[in-house]
Parts: structure tokens; C-alpha cells; sequence
């Protein structure tokens, strides 16, 4: 742990969430517990929330200071708005550092490289700019930020090795990695959420995330076909600017009753569901560094995952072991295939998956989070004090 004097707390401003307490994704997730730990280590802390997000505004949360600013409900244009304005908001107030998160919000750290004496940092929370859910014109504004990220800020910050080794590559930048964290998801008994479902404690598999065609949750349907067992798949999440996607989901899992798309789902009811899952899928062809993944190997399910980096990252295996299994990316066959083995072998799996769960609250606990950071901003602040 760095160790400060009391006159070393530092006035951290993030931007690029959409606020706190998370409800909505990773970045949420990420940001909501940084903050707190932060506080918890003594600095000063404001996350800028949309006020649209939020029925109610209290001004604190766990000593964090809460920001509301208004931003545009269209998908893309809100989260640029709200950084925007944030970015205008923090000019003449003193931050120490200001924290933007992700590529679109990141854009606006050149306001505060210009216009304020501010350390600026960009943590890259994955490439938006190859997401598929965007038009050709969207990700090409994202490319701009991409190029941004790796040249405005006073330091680029990116969640996994994959993301770092990318950036040497293809903008010569070198980066920090910090990991991300998550809070540790209490286990909730079987309650009212699994019987609406008509789901038994650890006999489903379940997938969570946004339904967006590049974590392509149609190849977990796919697969299921594939697959012999009797275990249900839920599929929990919700449309990101992509009805007609979800519209296609609903059309591939209609003919089976044991496929059961939720909608999104948040708090105690994502609790219950997640933490009496008997298996958690993920065919994602693109990840920064998986909340959603994290999450559900501290709640010591098996994981069948697509091999992609990021998932052979949090795993910690590139072929897989008992309660973290890899599949070829974009191959339904084998995932189903992956999905009867489990299901047949479920004890093994369980016991594996309580291994990686041990591996993970130690790797992503949140205060180790904190301290990674709070490296990062010191490091940050000295550099520019050098030069």
C-alpha cells in the first residue's frame, strides 16, 4: 500500500459513467467500486452522473460526491453530452486528477488537457470503435477517440494485457494496465426471482450482458440446440440500441421453452439469478476486461467461455480446466458440446470453479484496485512535475 501524508489526498473527478450506484454495465461497475475504495483511502471523490438515470439524486454515497448533469437519451450522443458538459463543469475547480472512462467520454479530455491544470487520464474499458452495433459513421468517430486516448491524456490507462499490447502496436503508446474489480456478490437463496422462471438452484446455465450482435448471445442459443442437457439457459440482459437484435434472439429461442430470455435484470434479482446459476456462458467475440465474467467466477460457477484473450486473461488458462472451459470462438457445435459435458460432469466443474473463485478475489479484489490507481495518478502527477 502507498503509504501518504494526510496533505497527499488527491480531488479525483470520473467521467464517463453514467453514474452511481451501478445499474447498468462494466464501466458502471468499475467505476462505482473505484470510488468508494478511493475514498476509503483517504482521497476526495465526485463521479458525474446523468440525472435522466436516476429517480433520485442524493448529493454523497459512501463519501463519494454525486454530480448530476443532463445528457441526451439517444445511444452514443448521452454518453458524449454528458461528457461534455462534466469536462466544462470541472474548469476553475481544482481536481487534482479528472478520470474519463471509455473511448466516446474520453474525447472530451482534450477540454481538460486545454483548459484546465488538471492530470488528465483515459482508461480504455475496451475498443467501442470495432463494436458492431455502431453505424460506419459511429465508428469512425470512434477511431478519432481510439487516437485520442492514446495521445491526449497525460497517461492512458487500459483494463487487460490485450489492450496494452494493441496500443504499442498500433499507436506506439505505452500503457498501465489496472485491473478492474467488482463487489462480491453475496449468495441469495432460491426466492421469488428463480420461480417466476420455473428454475431449480444450480441445474440452469446463464448468460448475462448487453445483447449487442459482438457478444453474440445468438451463438449461445445456437449451441444450446446443440447441446444435450436438460439444464435451462437464461439469457439476462437488454437492447443497447439494438431492438432489431434482440427481436432476432427472440425468434431463435421461441421453439424452446428451456430458453428463457429475462430482459435485464439488476440488484437482488440479478443476485439471486446469478448466484444459483449451475453454469455461466459467455460467447463474446469482443471484450476489454469482462465485469459480467469476473463477477460470475467470484460467485464460483463454471465458466464455458469463448477463447478470446480477455476471457484466457480472467481464467488464466488458454485450454481450460475443470470450472473454466474455452471454446473456439464462433463455434456453437463445440460450445454445446461443452454445455453436455458440464452438465454430465457438474460436481467436478463445481469444484473447479470454487478454485478459480479463490484465484479471482484475490486478483480483482477491489482494494487492490485502488491501490493500482492510485499508483497510476501519483505516477502520472510526478511525470508531469519532471517535465
Amino acid at each position: 500500500m502507498i503509504k501518504r501524508r494526510t496533505n497527499d489526498s488527491l480531488r479525483i473527478a470520473m467521467i464517463g459513467t453514467r453514474g452511481m450506484p451501478a445499474n447498468y454495465g462494466g464501466v458502471e461497475t468499475v467505476v462505482d467500486v473505484l470510488a468508494r475504495q478511493l475514498v476509503l483511502r483517504g482521497h476526495e471523490v465526485t463521479v458525474f452522473c446523468r440525472s435522466e438515470d436516476y429517480e433520485t439524486h442524493p448529493p454523497m454515497m459512501d463519501g463519494v460526491r454525486l454530480v448530476y448533469l443532463s445528457a441526451s437519451t439517444s445511444p452514443g450522443v448521452g454518453a458524449l453530452l454528458h461528457a461534455f458538459r462534466a469536462a466544462l463543469y470541472c474548469i476553475g475547480r481544482g481536481f487534482d486528477v479528472i478520470h474519463f472512462h471509455a473511448l466516446g467520454p474520453g474525447m472530451m479530455a482534450l477540454i481538460s488537457r486545454l483548459a484546465t491544470k488538471s492530470t488528465v487520464l483515459v482508461t480504455v474499458h475496451g475498443r467501442d470503435d470495432k463494436r458492431d452495433k455502431w453505424s460506419r459513421g459511429v465508428r469512425a468517430l470512434l477511431r478519432v477517440a481510439a487516437s485520442m486516448s492514446a495521445r491526449v491524456p497525460h497517461s492512458t490507462l487500459v483494463v487487460s494485457e490485450t489492450l496494452a499490447e494493441e496500443y504499442a502496436d498500433e499507436f506506439r503508446r505505452t500503457t498501465t494496465v489496472v485491473p478492474n474489480s467488482t463487489h462480491a456478490i453475496s449468495g441469495k437463496a432460491p426466492g421469488e426471482t428463480l420461480a417466476r422462471y420455473g428454475l431449480l438452484q444450480h441445474n440452469y446455465f446463464v448468460s448475462v450482458g448487453r445483447l449487442v450482435p459482438e457478444k453474440a448471445p445468438h451463438e449461445t442459443i445456437t449451441a444450446y440446440h446443440h447441446a444435450m442437457t436438460d439444464m435451462p439457459l437464461v439469457i439476462v440482459g437488454g437492447a443497447a440500441g439494438t431492438e432489431s437484435y434482440v427481436d432476432h434472439l427472440n425468434e431463435l429461442a421461441a421453439d424452446d421453452p428451456n430458453i428463457i430470455l429475462t430482459g435485464p435484470l439488476y440488484g437482488d434479482e440479478l443476485a439471486e439469478i446469478l448466484t444459483n446459476a449451475g453454469g455461466f456462458i459467455t460467447s463474446s467475440h469482443l471484450e476489454g476486461l469482462p465485469t459480467a465474467l469476473i463477477e460470475a467466477g467470484r460467485a464460483a460457477l463454471p465458466i464455458l467461455a469463448s477463447d478470446i484473450p480477455p476471457h484466457r486473461e480472467i481464467l488464466n488458462t488458454n485450454d481450460g480446466i475443470d470450472g473454466r472451459r474455452l471454446y473456439p470462438t464462433g463455434d456453437p457445435e463445440q460450445l454445446g458440446k461443452l454445455m453436455t459435458m458440464v452438465s454430465e460432469h457438474h460436481d467436478e466443474e463445481l469444484f473447479g470453479a470454487k478454485l478459480l473463485a479463490a484465484e479471482l478475489d484475490e486478483r480483482y479484489a477491489p482494494a487492490r484496485t485502488a491501490e493500482v490507481h492510485e499508483h497510476a495518478y501519483v505516477s502520472a502527477i510526478a511525470h508531469r512535475h519532471r517535465r
